[in-house]
């Protein structure tokens, strides 16, 4: 029997290659899109494309309709909890009425490791995304509706981002071990969550075969995406010179801080054990995102 999923977040930087991911896995995927027209040419052609927009609850109610299985990947880059509006904050909160007129059957959505493990923070430091990001998470747990989060690592489809003029910047001193995930895998697990009542109720680390810093992951990856390239070791200060505006700036300097502190740990047991263990060594990823280039 086909599994179906509706995806809020499709063309985002990983909502785009998990939707890719599990239309090859035979997947039937409708993308609630604010603009179908611009949407049509970053997706698969085989995605079904709906008009809804998460500032829009009644907009959310029409997109829902026949919608079983949601999958929420949105993405916030503020620091700013006093905003009216966040997209994972108010914009789920919306997703989850309309999702309780609609009928869905299971929410799914992602969030840091850390959100689930704030004891991962070795300097007690809190990542301040996870303030605004609480709202969505507790809209979803109150709604009634059986649910998935993902707490995922750090995500190997970040590194390219990093990567210009055959250098890719490690920023900051990094001295924990991370286990970095990706895009393939989480798909995959996404994919083995589709009606299937084991995953309900449930909150699932995502983790990787390989612990390493960042340092040394980012090298194992460069090494095979772009073997041409070097690691530039740069300090955190360094953002400051880059030429970004200040929100972002302060934005990255904030993430890079909390990642350097973040003493991460294997809690991925009962992930693996339900929905199945990651195929990806980080190497293999890179030969992935390589071969797709």
């Amino acid at each position: 029997m086909t599994k179906k999923i509706t995806i809020i977040g499709a063309t985002g930087h990983l909502g785009h290659r998990v939707t890719t991911k599990l239309v090859e896995k035979g997947a039937e995927v409708t993308a609630i899109v604010r603009d179908p027209i611009v949407a049509k040419p970053k997706l698969p052609a085989q995605v079904r494309l709906v008009q809804g927009d998460v500032s829009d609850t009644a907009s959310l109610y029409s997109a829902l309709q026949g919608t079983e299985t949601l999958y929420i990947t949105l993405n916030t880059e503020s620091l700013d909890t006093t905003l009216p509006f966040h997209t994972e904050r108010e914009g789920v909160i919306n997703i989850v009425a309309a999702a309780k007129e609609t009928g869905v059957q299971h929410i799914m959505q992602i969030a840091g490791v850390d959100t689930a493990y704030p004891e991962f923070s070795a300097e007690g430091m809190a990542y301040g995304t996870n303030a605004i990001r609480q709202g969505g998470i507790d809209a979803i747990k109150a709604s009634g509706i059986p649910y998935t989060f993902f707490y995922c690592s750090f995500f190997l489809d970040s590194l390219p981002k990093f990567l210009m003029d055959n250098q890719l910047a490690v920023i900051g001193n990094y001295v924990h071990p991370i286990w970095f995930t990706n895009s393939s895998d989480l798909a995959e697990l996404v994919f083995n969550a589709i009606g299937n009542d084991a995953a309900k109720n449930k909150e699932f680390a995502v983790q990787g075969q390989q612990a390493k810093t960042y340092t040394e992951g980012a090298t194992e990856f460069l090494d095979t995406y772009a073997p041409e390239a070097e690691i530039s070791q740069l300090p955190t200060e360094a953002i400051g010179q880059m030429g970004l505006p200040d929100e972002q700036a302060v934005f990255m300097e904030h993430l890079l801080t909390f990642v350097q502190q973040l003493r991460e740990e294997m809690v991925a047991g009962e992930t693996w054990e339900i929905l199945g263990k990651p195929k990806h060594t980080i190497a293999s990823f890179a030969k992935e995102l390589r071969d797709e280039a």
